[in-house]
């Protein structure tokens, strides 16, 4: 018989590594086992998915979560990509999902109740739905951006009209994003190519724009959310995303100055501001989305808090944060956590635990409360 002493050689090597190193052999084994065990996590596989997004860790303190919910999905109540986000004088939790094309409706407890809104052109139907307010006769008014108009609903979402076309004039839209609405019930609406800002009567006629503001001011670039501050004055606060800013203007149209900038600092943004809110005593919340946290300002600018557990999926972190309501039916900040899929819920009493809040109206400046005693 031929031996083979090349095949004789190998496997006598084999042998002696395995009686020299067993260990190493049953390590291997061991690893081959547990290298395809799937790791374990409460969230959706989507919603797991680490932020795209880089930045310095944020230094804003975190804060208990009241409330968390929502999933990715084109379910009922699940969403695609949330952006604006309102409560009812119902309680309900209206959000806006610009992913799946519609309005969830769901009850204070987070729990889903229904929608409206579907993709197209037609009456109740959208093409990048972003923004939403609801006025002083719960009409449910949304920016339909890519359509180029604002659709009004009933408050169960029943179609009533549509207004604006496409257009560089008076009620015309290139962009129509952010929404808020004054005392009077004034409609403004900021527009994200345009970078300007129009205000319509409660009958959705054109009353006047602002915006255009000239080089010494400081130019606004990409424009999306709108805050009202505090009566009596009622000034108006534009996000200017693109230089992470905040203009503040006179119901007029005026252009009273800016604050924030680029940085890592109190009052400060990574990158890009977006989400704008007033809460009860005229404090100023606005979205650092970029970094995931919140800066608080008093309406004159001056920075006094901030919060927000940083990029991530953890309840109190974020990825993408968009849209900001404040309600005082709760007392609660809400927020679209865009990327995680779901709203996170504040109570104010969190967000200033072992703060105090001093009243910013101009008619209560000497007031103070503790956080959280529900007084408005």
């Amino acid at each position: 018989m031929k031996i083979k002493w090349g095949r004789l050689i190998g496997l006598v090597f084999i042998g002696i590594c395995l009686v020299i190193d067993p260990a190493t052999a049953a390590q291997k084994k061991g690893a081959a086992k547990t290298a395809t065990a799937p790791k374990k996590t409460n969230l959706p596989a989507k919603t797991a998915a680490a932020p795209q997004k880089t930045s310095p860790p944020s230094m804003a303190p975190s804060v208990d979560v009241a409330l968390v919910f929502g999933k990715t999905g084109t379910d009922p109540g699940e969403f695609g990509t949330i952006d604006g986000v309102w409560v009812d004088a119902r309680g309900r939790i209206l959000v806006v999902d610009k992913g799946n094309q519609r309005i969830n409706f769901f009850n204070g407890g987070g729990r889903f109740l229904k929608s409206f809104g579907e993709p197209g052109e037609g009456p109740g139907q959208f093409k990048q739905c972003t923004g939403i307010v609801i006025d002083r006769q719960q009409r449910i008014i949304v920016s339909d951006q890519n359509n180029f108009r604002l659709q009004v609903f009933d408050a169960e979402g029943k179609f009533l009209t549509a207004f604006g076309r496409k257009g560089t004039g008076d009620g015309e839209f290139l962009e129509p994003m952010g929404l808020a609405l004054d005392s009077r019930g004034h409609l403004y609406v900021s527009d994200g190519t345009r970078d300007d800002i129009q205000v319509f009567d409660e009958n959705f006629a054109f009353i006047r724009k602002f915006g255009t503001l000239k080089p010494e001011a400081g130019r606004m670039e990409r424009i999306e959310s709108l805050a009202v501050g505090p009566l009596p004055r009622e000034e108006i606060f534009v996000a200017d995303e693109k230089n992470s800013r905040i203009h503040r203007f006179s119901p007029e149209g005026e252009h009273l100055g800016t604050f924030g900038k680029q940085g890592s600092g109190p009052g400060m943004f990574a990158k890009e501001v977006e989400g704008l809110a007033f809460d009860d005593l005229g404090y100023l919340y606005a979205v650092d989305e970029t970094a995931g946290k919140i800066e608080v300002f008093t309406p004159e600018g001056r920075p006094v808090h901030s919060f927000g557990g940083g990029l991530g999926i953890r309840p109190g972190q974020f990825n993408s944060p968009d849209g900001l309501h404040y309600s005082p039916l709760y007392h609660s900040m809400l927020v679209a956590d865009q990327k995680n899929h779901r709203v996170q819920v504040f109570h104010l009493e969190d967000i200033w635990k072992n703060k105090k809040r001093v009243s910013q109206k101009p008619d209560h400046q000497q007031t103070g409360h503790s956080a959280g005693d529900g007084r408005l």
